[in-house]
């Protein structure tokens, strides 16, 4: 069974910012290019043979600059587009917390059920993630994701074949990660995953059925 390593973009303006992208194109920023460059020499040892990214910003130039470095090809899927936030793209989070307050704490809880203003359903981008990671599943090459949040989230969950109907995203005011890849066996049976940490090198087992989604980044909640 192939190994996947889910990596998520370095930061841009908007994350330093705490906007919401979405489906917006945004470069790099310099702390963004920093992180990638270190992140080479963290995966570089990890058997991927190939990247499959969207063709959109930072996720990209995030995958051209590891594969370049890598010497690993680099195939654009428009299945791994991020998740459209509509409306919310290129607000401030506080701001949506305060327009729509009801509506923001529904999708954190139950993306499933709810769709930003002219935006897209959670459970829309999991049916296209299932479909274009198919062909990569059922082969034994490993290979690399790189997505944005929330895709990323739902990328996740999806590899971990969890209850995807019962995402859970939630953001507590930090945007700019530095815990930006993990790596995943897949298909993987619940709580086999592991989380591969930047800053310390650590391994922990994703199994946290009681925590939800009360760390500091955009989580998965995993079915019970």
């Amino acid at each position: 069974m192939p190994t996947v390593v889910l990596i998520r973009p370095g930061c841009t303006d908007f994350d330093r910012d705490e906007r919401i992208q979405g489906t917006l194109d945004l470069p790099l920023n310099a702390e963004g290019e920093e992180q990638v460059k270190n992140l080479v020499t963290k995966i570089e040892n990890s058997g991927i043979e190939t990247i499959i990214t969207s063709s959109s910003e930072p996720a990209l130039s995030t995958a051209e600059q590891l594969g370049e470095n890598l010497n690993i090809p680099v195939k654009e899927k428009e299945g791994l587009k991020n998740l459209n936030q509509g409306l919310w793209q290129g607000l401030e989070f506080e701001e949506v917390r305060r327009k729509y307050p009801k509506l923001l704490k529904q999708w954190s809880e139950s993306p499933e059920t709810v769709c930003p203003p002219e935006g897209e359903l959670a459970s829309e981008a999991v049916k296209r993630v299932k479909k274009t990671l198919q062909k990569y599943l059922k082969k034994k090459q490993s290979f690399a994701i790189v997505a944005s949040e929330p895709l990323a989230t739902i990328i996740a969950n999806v590899l971990r074949n969890d209850q995807t109907e019962k995402i859970c995203f939630e953001h507590s005011g930090r945007f700019c990660q530095n815990e930006l890849f993990e790596i995943l066996e897949s298909p993987a049976k619940k709580g086999d995953a592991k989380h591969v940490i930047l800053d310390d090198h650590s391994e922990k087992k994703s199994s946290q059925q009681d925590q939800g989604c009360h760390d500091e980044k955009w989580r998965f909640e995993e079915a019970k």
